[in-house]
């Protein structure tokens, strides 16, 4: 929509007072980092949104996002692929398990992370780090047993899973 807008432009409409305006300059590929970080402290979460969503946002705004009020900002970031590692470890402790659970599909979460969501009381949570790559194969050992068939469905499709463990699932049949 605003693809065709110079920085400038896109700078001055980062001013509208329409949230709907900037929030589609906070998605938009072409803004400049500098405007995104003026957009990360919009009163809009939108917009917010949208800055977590762009990838010219730089680290240092994203990490900053980690501590947002509001869930859905927290949200989107955690769904990112490019949200650094600090922010990522931030949002695994979140309140809100929508948040943890993003994070524990992100394909960017850190191994060690991941082993810390693996002992999420949700189970939610769980079965998203159950089927990451990055899952050390310590957790998914774990969560074998989980008591979710969902979690255990995971651990059987991940490509971390040792063959005993996922040999010791088909046989048992702990997974549907």
């Amino acid at each position: 929509m605003y693809e065709d807008y110079s920085k400038e432009q896109l700078s001055l409409l980062a001013n509208d007072k329409h949230y709907y305006v900037r929030c589609g300059v906070a998605r938009n590929p072409n803004t400049p980092p500098e405007t995104l970080e003026r957009l990360a402290n919009d009163k809009d979460s939108w917009v917010r949104c949208g800055v977590a969503n762009n990838p010219n946002t730089q680290p240092e705004t994203l990490e900053r996002l980690a501590y947002d009020e509001d869930w859905d900002v927290r949200w989107y970031l955690a769904r990112i692929p490019n949200t650094p590692p600090k922010a990522l470890e931030r949002l695994a402790n979140d309140k809100d398990y929508y948040v943890r659970c993003g994070v524990a599909k992100n394909p960017n979460t850190p191994p060690e992370v991941l082993e810390h969501l693996a002992n999420d009381g949700h189970y939610l949570v769980r079965t998203p780090v159950a089927f990451n790559p990055n899952t050390p194969p310590k957790s998914l050992e774990r969560l074998a047993n989980d008591e979710d068939s969902g979690v255990r469905r995971g651990v059987v499709n991940n490509p971390n899973t040792p063959q005993y463990i996922k040999t010791y699932l088909k046989i048992l049949k702990l997974f549907k």
